[in-house]
């Protein structure tokens, strides 16, 4: 009987071995599929902190949309003040043209008037442009440059009418020179907090990556190892039933 006993027990610990080994292979078939490292609760802390950074990840990439939408309104204004800036240099030309006033006839002089009320009307226009109902000339807005909720104070907050004359043309100039000034100088550092939030955003989800994400070398031979284990210790149940049958044939 002891013969029988310990072929049993044999049998029983070799089934064991192969349950065991059976998990591992699910375990590992879990991890390579899904490509998640927590499956089957092998990370929970992991998964936490992987959680966090996730979610800082993307509200950096949020904050940097916030930004792109400041960096497209002094864009708009940008442009606007280069279309400015072209109808002043027209207007400093007529301006100068007209002081040969001796030289000119009537319909010449009417004519260059004509031009300069048409782009003076155009440059109002102009000035009172507007994006999503905001003055891109006039307006001087807060954009979100953080995920805090930090307000950068954005726009050049220069209405500038046209008006004729060699002298309001130069005035003209120079406030539409320091406008683009203002505007280029707002562009460059709102692209540079939008750097800082894109590589913020990156780095986050990189690093979640890597705590969460399988890695899929040891997965793969965590497979190959449980499913070794798995059909030696099917072999050792049944060759340990053979021999607990074998006992009991003789003992019959």
């Amino acid at each position: 009987m002891t013969s029988v006993s310990n072929a049993a027990i044999g049998a029983f610990l070799a089934g064991n071995s192969a349950a065991k080994a059976r998990h591992g292979m699910n375990e590992a078939i879990a991890r390579l599929s899904s490509g998640v490292r927590s499956m089957y609760g092998g990370d929970a802390g992991g998964a936490s902190v992987a959680h966090q950074l996730r979610a800082e990840g993307r509200s950096a990439l949020m904050a940097a949309r916030n930004v792109e939408d400041g960096i497209s309104f002094l864009q708009a204004g940008e442009s606007a003040l280069l279309e400015l800036a072209a109808l002043n240099t027209r207007l400093r030309e007529l301006a100068v043209q007209k002081l040969n006033a001796d030289f000119l006839d009537d319909n010449q002089d009417g004519a260059i008037d004509a031009e300069e009320t048409a782009i003076v009307a155009a440059a109002g226009k102009i000035d009172n442009s507007t994006l999503n109902s905001v003055s891109v000339l006039t307006a001087a807005i807060g954009f979100t440059i953080d995920m805090d909720g930090n307000l950068s104070t954005v726009g050049a907050a220069a209405g500038i009418a046209l008006a004729a004359g060699v002298n309001n043309t130069k005035t003209q100039g120079g406030k539409i020179a320091k406008a683009l000034g203002s505007m280029a100088a707002g562009i460059s550092a709102l692209k540079g907090h939008q750097g800082t939030l894109y590589a913020l955003s990156a780095n986050a989800e990189a690093a979640a990556a890597r705590v969460t994400d399988t890695d899929f070398a040891r997965s793969s031979a965590d497979l190959a190892k449980f499913s070794i284990l798995n059909q030696s210790a099917m072999a050792m149940v049944s060759q340990a039933n053979q021999a607990n049958a074998a006992v009991l044939a003789v003992l019959q």
